[in-house]
């Protein structure tokens, strides 16, 4: 988009060069040719207002899209959206096939009551075990019994305990597991995370997705369709004179004499290159209470610089005018048919050119904002005055 933009400025500005030769040539010649009189092309400085912009396109997005995905794979069985559909948070927009979610849910629930059931029969063991060493170790006290039965009872009352360690280990992990298969099952169903309106409708019933590498998304979902964003393309060389808060104005193909009004929000530090041309996005945020504005449209955007109200202006056509009579471009050092060259300082100079006697006379003048058509005059010519802008050439033939 940017590389565009750079060809119509050298293409604009070879234009005017052309312009500038052609008009010179033209003196040229008809001075040579004998026609001593030349025409003169005039324009009036006039006051108005003047923006000085950058131009630039981008494309229209709601300001914030919620992506809604399913977090496992499966068959869509149902769908309770379409396209514009407006939905609200916390609201049932989908429902996948949950026959295989129901039956993992079923089969970690037998298992958690297995290790229940393992929990209470090594709980019976043990408690069969301590009252075995408590015998034991009373039998041991009276002597009427080797010390290797007490160690023997103490090992298996032990190995009870840790087998009820074991088993009460077992009931959290299918607890655990469980408590997956539910939220799987949950999953199933898939719910809307914000109010909004849905801007793009990705699956259909019966289809199915898969969940192995990525998110698979079902829908996208517009929060706010009344507050939208252009994002623009804004070549490095403008980038410089771009500020957040700037008020910029664009229009839409849909609506090409409509001006719509924005502000910059954000300038994005990360540049985007292509075919050696570098842009950096712009943000600039809209309202959008009719709803007018659909995302995607493509915005051609002006960023306001600067603003003059009021001001005097004069045609840019005015400072590429150079006047080509021998004896003018002699006196002021201008490029004449004689190949007398201007002085630097004349050169570096902004100026116009009035009439005075059927001659042009070099009137410098300081420049104020320009808009690429016409340019702010600070000082140095008056309202209404005229300034030449070109040589009227005569039809061949009079």
């Amino acid at each position: 988009m940017g590389n565009g933009k750079t060809k119509k400025n050298r293409a604009l500005k070879l234009t005017a060069a052309l312009l500038a030769i052609a008009a010179a040539a033209s003196g040229y010649y008809y001075i040579s040719s004998g026609k001593t009189e030349i025409q003169y092309k005039t324009s009036t400085v006039t006051r108005g207002d003047i923006l000085s912009t950058i131009q630039a396109t981008g494309t229209l997005n709601p300001v914030e899209t919620v992506d809604v995905g399913t977090q496992i794979s499966g068959t869509i069985k149902e769908l309770y959206f379409d396209y514009n559909s407006r939905v609200k948070q916390g609201q049932l927009i989908a429902l996948m096939d949950s026959d295989t979610q129901a039956a993992e849910v079923a089969q970690y629930e037998a298992t958690l009551a297995s290790a229940r059931a393992d929990v209470a029969n090594a709980k019976a063991e043990l408690d069969v075990a301590a009252k075995n060493l408590a015998r034991t170790q009373e039998l041991a006290r009276r002597d009427l019994i080797a010390k290797s039965d007490v160690d023997a009872d103490t090992s298996a009352w032990l190995k009870a305990k840790a087998s009820l360690t074991a088993a009460e280990a077992k009931v959290s992990q299918s607890a655990a597991a469980l408590r997956k298969s539910r939220i799987n099952f949950n999953y199933t169903k898939i719910y809307s995370p914000v109010d909004g309106v849905v801007v793009a409708k990705n699956v259909e019933e019966g289809q199915t997705v898969a969940a192995s590498y990525q998110t698979p998304s079902i829908a996208e979902i517009a929060r706010d369709l009344t507050q939208m964003q252009v994002e623009v393309n804004v070549d490095e060389a403008d980038i410089g004179g771009v500020r957040e808060g700037q008020e910029a104005t664009f229009n839409v193909d849909t609506y090409p004499n409509e001006k719509f009004a924005g502000k910059v929000t954000q300038i994005r530090l990360s540049p985007a290159t292509n075919d050696n041309v570098v842009t950096y996005t712009v943000v600039v945020k809209v309202s959008n209470p009719d709803g007018r504005l659909l995302p995607g449209m493509t915005a051609n955007v002006s960023l306001i610089l600067e603003s003059r109200k009021d001001v005097l202006i004069v045609p840019n056509s005015a400072f590429r005018f150079k006047p080509s009579d021998n004896k003018e471009a002699s006196d002021r050092g201008m490029p004449g048919p004689s190949g007398h060259r201007q002085t630097v300082a004349e050169a570096t100079q902004p100026a116009v050119y009035r009439l005075e006697k059927k001659k042009p006379v070099r009137v410098e003048v300081e420049k104020g904002i320009t808009d690429g058509q016409n340019t702010e005059i600070l000082s140095g010519v008056g309202e209404d005055e005229n300034v030449i802008t070109g040589i009227i050439v005569p039809k061949e033939g009079k």
